[in-house]
């Protein structure tokens, strides 16, 4: 998959709000899923912890995945992910091995 752009994020759910957080990273997944260059786009719970999440994210180019950073959807929930998360989503960015 050389050239692809790959996005982790790790994110804990506030007390009582993680079936809310659920809903909402479970629509990003399926919208995300249906954009152009969108390889590949994960939600997964961490197997210790229900309140903590992680999304993986692939794209076949930094401009799809800017794009979908960029779009109105996603632009909202981060600007009221505070409702959600406890603290912040915490991102890495993976180079293709």
């Amino acid at each position: 998959m050389s050239g692809t752009y790959t996005l982790v994020g790790i994110a804990r759910a506030k007390t009582h709000r993680r079936e809310a957080l659920v809903s909402q990273l479970t629509t990003l997944r399926s919208r995300g899923l249906t954009e152009p260059g969108c390889l590949d786009y994960h939600v997964g719970q961490d197997a210790e912890d229900a309140r903590v999440f992680v999304i993986y994210m692939v794209w076949d180019s930094k401009r799809a995945l800017e794009s979908h950073l960029n779009r109105p959807y996603m632009r909202d929930f981060h600007a009221s992910r505070a409702d959600f998360v406890e603290g912040d989503f915490s991102f890495r960015w993976l180079n293709a091995a």
